[in-house]
C-alpha cells in the first residue's frame, strides 16, 4: 500500500515537472517568435575625405526588437543586435574603426539607426519605411577609434574631428555617416583582422565596464586619448 502510495506521489511529481518544462518551452518559443515587435537589417556607410578624394566604407547590422515576456501593464522592448564595427581603409595603410554605437554614452548600437530612420505616422515600424539613405544626426553618430597597432587592444584612440587628421594623416575629415535599410547579409570578418576580440580576457574586461563606459570615457577635446577597455563590446554584437 504505501509503495502504490509512493508511485502516485512520485508520478503527480513527475507530471508537475513536465508541465512546468512545457511552460518554460512555450514561454521561451513565445520571447523568440510571438514576441517580436520589428526585425531590419540596415547599411552603415561611413564616408570620410583624404586629401580632397572621397572614402567610403559600409556594413550591414540586423535589429531585432521583442517584447519581454514578462509584461504585466507596462511592457519593456528588448533589443538584439548582430554585427560588426565597419573598417575604414586609407591609402597610406592606416584605418579607422566606426563602432556599432556611441561609446562615451550608454549603449546605442539598436537605438542609432532609430534615430535615423524615425517611423513617420502613422507610427510605421522601421522595417516598413523606405530603402532610402538617411544622414544620422551629429548626436548620434558611432565613435570612430584608431588602433596605433591592431593587435594590441589597448593601443586603440578615440578618433574625433580634431584629432583625426593627425592620426591618419593625408588630410583625413569625415563627411558623413548614413543608414539605410537592406535585404544584405551582415557583415563578418573583423575578428580575422582583430583575433583578440574573442579572448575571454578582453570579453570579461568589456562587460565588466560597459555599464558605466560614460564615466570611464574621456571627452572628446584635442587629443588623442586612449579608451578604457569597454571599448571590444562596440567593435561586435551577436546577441543571438
Amino acid at each position: 500500500m504505501k509503495e502504490r502510495k509512493h508511485m502516485k506521489r512520485l508520478s503527480k511529481s513527475l507530471i508537475i515537472v513536465a508541465l512546468i518544462i512545457m511552460v518554460i518551452v512555450i514561454l521561451v518559443l513565445f520571447q523568440s517568435n510571438a514576441a517580436i515587435v520589428d526585425q531590419f537589417k540596415y547599411r552603415i556607410e561611413a564616408t570620410f575625405e583624404e586629401n580632397g578624394a572621397t572614402i567610403t566604407a559600409s556594413g550591414v547590422i540586423s535589429i531585432v526588437q521583442r517584447r519581454d515576456f514578462v509584461c504585466l501593464g507596462i511592457c519593456s522592448i528588448v533589443t538584439s543586435v548582430k554585427g560588426q564595427a565597419t573598417r575604414v581603409n586609407f591609402s597610406n595603410g592606416k584605418s579607422l574603426f566606426v563602432l556599432l554605437g556611441t561609446a562615451d554614452h550608454s549603449f546605442r548600437a539598436g537605438t542609432m539607426p532609430y534615430q535615423a530612420l524615425k517611423p513617420r505616422p502613422p507610427h510605421k515600424k522601421i522595417s516598413e519605411l523606405p530603402h532610402d539613405p538617411v544622414i544620422v544626426p551629429p548626436e548620434y553618430v558611432p565613435t570612430i577609434i584608431y588602433f596605433n597597432d591592431t593587435s594590441d587592444p589597448v593601443s586603440a584612440v578615440i578618433a574625433t574631428p580634431e584629432n583625426l587628421s593627425a592620426l591618419v594623416e593625408l588630410g583625413a575629415r569625415l563627411v558623413s555617416i548614413s543608414v539605410k535599410l537592406t535585404d544584405d547579409p551582415v557583415t563578418t570578418g573583423i575578428d580575422r583582422l582583430l583575433p583578440w576580440l574573442s579572448k575571454e580576457g578582453v570579453i570579461q574586461n568589456s562587460n565588466a565596464n560597459i555599464s558605466m563606459s560614460h564615466y570611464l570615457y574621456p571627452e572628446s577635446d584635442n587629443n588623442s586619448k586612449t579608451l578604457q577597455s569597454a571599448y571590444p563590446r562596440f567593435l561586435e554584437r551577436n546577441d543571438w
